[in-house]
């Protein structure tokens, strides 16, 4: 074979490599199937490595639901799930060859919701589909019902209930640094302040959740506001590109972060019918928005006095890893009328030595027992009666400055309309109400016409002037109204 003959054919190999290598890697692949569940949800997340296209969701004869992702490749060709739990009962993922498609086929327990998402790819998930699986809202009512019976009798005995929330959990694993995942690590932390609270009779600790799932930020708000808490902590550990910075935090609600709570809770309905249903009257529902205001700064001040209680014991428990005090931010999670809540970032996993102590059993221990003693202090001492003034005067300045703006907006709405109905009688009167005009030197009746935007015709008519009649200079002509 001749040297140009071999070129040819490597240049020829290289192009249809390349030609394949493209090809595949336009291809849609199922690349990963994950399954969540928490005790009254769950989600099978399938991960894709491009945007699908996905058909409607329809149900067969045997009550199976179905749909296809179409132009995906599925490896396995076929790949049956048998999970048999209160959520889902089969899984089958199916490579269709003829369609070039993937049937993906559930079959869940009678009254349970499924619904489908498809979600775009971010900074830290690819694309992927979500098949939500929510427990019967019969069955949810029920657990709800036996929940509000259990706090009316820990009440009754004056039991205090504390509900510890670890962060983040299954999709979202939070910070992750120096062999620390965040969700395994507050998980193991909450357990561990539970076991504290679980040897004194005088509290009831309760964990949002109890395993790797994950929990809307709302919800796990509602879930400590349902059971009647007397204080909610969520758990968190840090992180900052800035490896220097270390340290414990206590955090409690800002006055930008709520402001904006007494609007949300006026207007929603819903949650207030929910906590109807279930014999909970919600001090909401009958409240004015200022009145929900001042509601919250009385809470803001209690989250203030849990803050300052807490950081105390955490600063005492470690003098080798340094407290950075008490400090507020508009966490999402800490926004209640109902209760005292902080947020307690236990140290920075970005941060060598804070690492190595939050990893330390000892360390751990202690950590756990003064966010006990913390807590456990707040609710056994005499809560000092005040407000949030800081919160307050910032509400005040927020409603002074959005009573400007729709006083200012009111008054460009009336002068607009004034004008408006200012031009409207203007051009009715224009429109309906003849006008004399003088010919001058060199008018037309076209020219005529359009300034006044009628017809030649129509002046003609109005004139009595004959097919062969012409304007002359100081003639008067009506102008007809249009």
């Amino acid at each position: 074979m001749s040297k140009n003959k071999i070129i040819l054919v490597s240049l020829l190999f290289l192009f249809l490599t390349h030609c394949l290598s493209a090809f595949a890697s336009s291809e849609q692949r199922i690349t990963d199937i994950r399954f969540w569940q928490s005790p009254e949800e769950a989600q099978v997340v399938l991960d894709l490595s491009q945007p699908p296209r996905v058909s409607e969701v329809s149900r067969l004869n045997n009550g199976t639901l179905s749909f296809d992702i179409k132009s995906c490749i599925f490896k396995p060709g076929k790949q049956r799930y048998a999970l048999q739990n209160q959520f889902l009962e089969t899984l089958t993922v199916q490579q269709n060859e003829d369609s070039g498609s993937t049937s993906i086929l559930f079959r869940v327990p009678r009254g349970v919701e499924a619904k489908t998402f498809v979600l775009p790819s971010n900074e830290r998930k690819g694309d992927r589909i979500v098949i939500f699986l929510k427990e019967p809202q019969a069955n949810i009512l029920k657990k709800q019902t036996a929940e509000l019976n259990e706090v009316k009798k820990l009440k009754a005995e004056n039991i205090k209930i504390v509900v510890l929330d670890p962060g983040h959990g299954g999709e979202d694993p939070g910070t992750t640094c120096n062999g620390i995942v965040e969700k395994s690590y507050v998980l193991a932390m909450a357990k561990l302040v539970k076991a504290y609270f679980d040897r004194d009779p005088r509290y009831k600790a309760i964990l949002t959740r109890e395993s790797d799932y994950i929990i809307p930020l709302e919800k796990r708000r509602e879930i400590a506001e349902r059971l009647g808490a007397d204080a909610f902590v969520s758990i968190h550990v840090n992180w900052n590109v800035k490896k220097a910075i270390s340290g414990i935090e206590v955090y409690y609600e800002s006055p930008k972060g709520a402001v904006n709570e007494a609007d949300r809770l006026v207007a929603d309905k819903e949650n207030k019918a929910d906590f109807a249903s279930l014999g909970v009257m919600s001090p909401v529902i009958t409240a004015s928005k200022n009145q929900i205001a001042q509601m919250q700064a009385n809470i803001m001040d209690q989250s203030r006095q849990l803050a300052e209680k807490v950081e105390y014991k955490l600063a005492k428990a470690l003098p080798t890893i340094q407290s950075r005090g008490v400090k507020r931010a508009g966490f999402r999670v800490l926004h209640s009328l109902n209760m005292p809540s902080i947020l307690v970032e236990y140290g920075y996993t970005s941060n060598k030595y804070d690492s190595d102590v939050l990893k330390d059993y000892t360390s751990r221990t202690k950590l756990a027992q003064s966010l006990y003693a913390g807590i456990s202090n707040f609710l056994q001492t005499k809560v000092e009666g005040g407000v949030d003034a800081e919160y307050l005067e910032y509400y005040k300045a927020m409603n002074a400055k959005k009573a400007k703006l729709e006083a200012e907006k009111k008054k460009k709405a009336a002068a607009k309309k004034a004008n408006t109905k200012k031009n409207a009688s203007k051009t009715k009167a224009n429109t309906k109400t003849p006008k004399k005009y003088t010919v001058k030197h060199g008018d037309t009746l076209s020219a005529i016409a359009q300034k006044y935007g009628v017809t030649i015709q129509a002046i003609k008519t109005a004139n009595k002037m004959k097919k062969s009649d012409v304007i002359k200079s100081g003639q008067v002509l009506i102008i007809p109204g249009k």
